[in-house]
């Protein structure tokens, strides 16, 4: 069983008011941009990153969709491989 924790990040008030944000909209825009950036550079799974950001998996998808970032990690060798594999089982 998975636990929560709540983490305090000290963060100068004058950000907050230059994004026009309340804490919590902030707090939920880090935790957002935080999942995307650790999927993006591989320290966590996709279904992990949408876990982190409170998406849906498919609508966090969509999300790194609109930003360029590809869902599948997978090479073009690699999945030629695959496809490959595939193939011989069918």
């Amino acid at each position: 069983m998975n636990t929560t924790l709540t983490l305090q990040i000290p963060i100068e008030n004058d950000i907050l008011l230059s994004l026009n944000q309340t804490p919590e909209e902030f707090s939920y825009e880090l935790k957002l941009w935080a999942a995307i950036s650790m999927y993006y550079f591989g320290k966590i799974s996709l279904a992990r990153a949408a876990s982190l950001a409170n998406y849906h998996q498919y609508d966090f998808e969509k999300l790194l969709a609109h930003l360029n970032i590809p869902i599948s990690l997978l090479e073009e060798a690699d999945a030629e491989k695959e496809i490959k594999l595939l193939q011989e089982f069918s």
